[in-house]
């Protein structure tokens, strides 16, 4: 009777253990993600368990380095799609005024980024360069993309006074600069190497000038004004050449020192190795 009663104990519990497992079905997995991430990747939609890690320990780097609070937009570029590349990590609200993108044209989206190829590809943060410091900002733009082609990657205008645009490879013959309000360098920049973190900040009267972490130029003190205008990632508004340079991430925010930069560059490079991008 006593060997009857356990195995029915036994055969009862193994009947209850396969409803108590949970199966995975894109939903987040919160135990331990920081917040401001798991609101991220709920909204964004991102169901990649390696995707979620990569957002969750960028954000908790950030945090760690004193470097959240400096931006006002960071976009990833996960998840390979219009709708998940749209959102703004720092406020994942589907909104204007929460600065998340929206594409125009018809983008290449790819698990490694976004890639604008015409004139009519190009995404709006709708975050307007008056709301930037002229004396305390930086834009950069994580190219993945090896090329020598001069044309603007991100920005305002180049028609519009102070123009606040990046083109990481340059040709003055062609009127293609990359200036932060009114100051560039005394030379055309155009690298052998496109790919990586390219940054233009201003910050202690001082506009400067980083590729990968690494200052290459300080070009002098910048000049107040704004273009009133959105900034716009793959070209700018008032100008068709492009640097056909696919994004992995885009961030605006306030102006770096060469030692935020470093670790700011860090921070991206260990996200994007993450991701095997």
């Amino acid at each position: 009777m006593r060997n009857a009663f356990l195995l029915f104990i036994t055969v009862a519990v193994f009947a209850i253990l396969p409803s108590c497992q949970k199966n995975y079905s894109g939903e987040v997995d919160n135990i331990g993600l920081d917040p401001d991430a798991e609101l991220f990747i709920t909204n964004a939609k991102i169901g990649d368990p390696v995707q979620q890690q990569a957002i969750n320990n960028f954000v908790i780097e950030l945090k760690k380095d004193s470097l959240w609070k400096k931006f006002g937009a960071i976009y990833p570029m996960v998840g390979g799609t219009s709708f998940s590349t749209k959102w703004n990590l720092k406020d994942p609200r589907d909104l204007d005024v929460a600065y998340r993108i929206t594409w125009n044209g018809a983008p290449v989206f790819a698990s490694t980024g976004v890639t604008c190829l015409t004139v009519n590809d190009w995404g709006d943060t709708h975050l307007n360069d008056s709301s930037l410091s002229y004396i305390n900002s930086s834009m950069s733009f994580y190219s993945g993309t090896q090329n020598q082609v001069a044309g603007y990657d991100m920005g305002c205008s180049n028609e519009i006074f102070p123009y606040n645009i990046m083109a990481i490879y340059e040709d003055w013959n062609l009127d293609i600069v990359n200036t932060w309000f009114n100051r560039y360098g005394n030379a055309q920049y155009q690298p052998a190497v496109t790919t990586g973190l390219f940054t233009v900040s201003s910050l202690a009267n001082m506009v400067s000038r980083y590729d990968n972490g690494v200052l290459i130029a300080n070009y002098n003190s910048p000049v107040m004004g704004h273009t009133e205008k959105a900034i716009t990632i793959g070209k700018i508004f008032d100008d068709s050449r492009m640097g056909l340079r696919e994004c992995r991430l885009a961030a605006i925010g306030e102006g770096l020192t060469d030692a935020t930069a470093l670790q700011f560059y860090n921070a991206v490079k260990k996200f994007e190795s993450s991701l095997s991008r």
